[in-house]
């Protein structure tokens, strides 16, 4: 029987327009990657958490954070232009097709 494969589907919808979709091998198809919980995390802090006292240059700052993604490919995202993002859970099970060419 062939092993199946889990992935888990991060879409992410930029304000922009713009579309990312990146996809994380997972071992376990019941918890949910660290890389998305990561981004869970960074767009659960709420924006008004800055301090009056705080300088204008530091608070302009901490707008252009980057979150990043790696896997087979690298993509650095701001997390000001991230309008909302999906995460779809898959199992991928290669055909006997498939198995035989990877033989």
């Amino acid at each position: 029987m062939p092993e199946k494969i889990f992935i888990q589907r991060l879409a992410l919808y930029l304000k922009s327009g713009t579309n990312l979709v990146i996809d994380f091998k997972v071992d376990d198809p019941g918890s949910t990657c660290q890389q998305i919980e990561a981004l869970k995390k960074v767009l659960d802090k709420p924006e008004t958490e800055e301090t009056a006292a705080e300088p204008k240059e530091e608070a302009l700052e901490s707008n252009n954070e980057f979150i990043e993604f790696k896997g087979q490919r690298e993509v650095h995202v701001r997390i000001e232009e991230i309008a909302a993002f999906e995460v779809l859970s898959l199992v991928l099970t290669p055909t006997q097709k498939e198995t035989a060419k990877a033989e």
